[in-house]
Parts: C-alpha cells; sequence; structure tokens
C-alpha cells in the first residue's frame, strides 16, 4: 500500500487527539487508528526488518516495531522533523536492539569465538543438520565450580574450628573474613584489629593440627 507523507501526518494527529482525549469507550477506537497506522507503515516495517536480518523472527520483530511506532507517537515534534523520519529512528532502534539480544552472535566477541545464534525452530525436524546441538551457558559451570569449592573449603575450615575448638563468635568473624565479605566499616578501628588478631590466631592454631596430622576430609 502506497502512502502518501500527508495521509501519514493525519493519521498521527488522529491519533494524538485521540490520546489526549481517550475514554474508555474511545479505547477501541485508539486501537483500530493505530493498527490503520501501522498497516500505513507496513511496507517500511518489512524492509527494516528484513535489513537488520530478523526475517525468521518477523513476529517478534513486528512487536518491537509496534512499540517504536507507539514511542515515535509519545515523542514526536512536528516542528524538529517529518514523521517519517521520526519513526524510522525509532523503528531502527528497536530492530537493534532486538538484534542485540537475539542475535548474540553479531557482537565481535561471539564472531571471534565462533559462535552463531542457532533457530529453535530449526530444531524441530529430526534431519536437521542442527538437531544434536547442545546448548551451553558459558558462566553455569565456572559459577558451579565456585559454589562446590566454597562448600568444600568451609566444610574444611568448620572441621579445623572443631579440632582447636573455636567459640561460635570467633567462627562467624572467619565466615565473615573468608566467605561471607563481611562491611569492615561498620566496625570500628578497634573491632576491626580484634577480628585481625582472631583470624590469624585461628590461623596459626589451624596450621598446627594440620601440621600434626593427615588433612581433615571434607
Amino acid at each position: 500500500m502506497r502512502v502518501l507523507a500527508g495521509e501519514l501526518e493525519i493519521q498521527v494527529e488522529v491519533l494524538r487527539h485521540l490520546s489526549n482525549h481517550t475514554t474508555n469507550c474511545d479505547q477501541l477506537r485508539y486501537d483500530r487508528e493505530f493498527a490503520r497506522l501501522l498497516a500505513m507503515l507496513q511496507t517500511r516495517i518489512r524492509h527494516l526488518i528484513r535489513a537488520y536480518g530478523l526475517a525468521d523472527m518477523a513476529d517478534d520483530a513486528q512487536q518491537a516495531c509496534a512499540i517504536g511506532v507507539f514511542r515515535a507517537l509519545e515523542t514526536y515534534d512536528q516542528r524538529q522533523s517529518a514523521f517519517t523520519t521520526h519513526v524510522t529512528w525509532q523503528l531502527r532502534g528497536e530492530l537493534q536492539g532486538l538484534r542485540h539480544r537475539m542475535r548474540l552472535d553479531q557482537r565481535r566477541s561471539a564472531r571471534i569465538a565462533g559462535i552463531r545464534t542457532i533457530s529453535l525452530d530449526a530444531l524441530a525436524g529430526e534431519n536437521s543438520e542442527v538437531a544434536e546441538a547442545q546448548f551451553e551457558d558459558e558462566l553455569a559451570m565456572p559459577a558451579v565450580e565456585r559454589r562446590a569449592s566454597d562448600r568444600m573449603a568451609r566444610r574444611l575450615v568448620d572441621g579445623l574450628m572443631d579440632q582447636i575448638g573455636s567459640p561460635a563468635e570467633e567462627r562467624t568473624i572467619i565466615h565473615d573474613a573468608l566467605f561471607d565479605g563481611a562491611d569492615q566499616d561498620r566496625l570500628t578501628p578497634r573491632q576491626r584489629e580484634q577480628h585481625r588478631q582472631i583470624v590469624r590466631r585461628t590461623w596459626r592454631n589451624c596450621a598446627r593440627v594440620l601440621a600434626a596430622g593427615p588433612p581433615i576430609a571434607a
């Protein structure tokens, strides 16, 4: 559908007028007029969706464009530019954001690592070349290993403190220093020095226990 710039500006003014005077009974009319504006912009929208390489996720791209049109209506100032120019920049921004979220392989770091985005639709067929693809969260394994390491270290330290008979309040100080990252700024200088001495004394006693025999099983 070929749309003249004047027709587009008229439709924009209709919607801006409705947005300022819409009641519950007029909401359906606003929705119809907004749908009409989207239809008038479909040629431009489809072109931009293809240009940004999002044709395989057209539904998501269309929703992003609808958001862009809505934002364009809210921010449009006819004294500064024509609506066609203003809405195009809004559409580009929304599509760029969608591509950034969905096309991780477009980022420079991903290209260097050889990462590519695979559509779930491509996995539907049994004969798909990517049917055996494995999805991995590159942050998951280090996080699991870190938690497991912390747990083992905590058990080892607790076992040592059991042997040297550390009181409960000193155990809390040791845990804060090693694992929990307590905020030292809340302590007075005297308290910080006391905690430091407790940590040093505990480590000396733990070292003696370790030197006297085999390590405690975690």
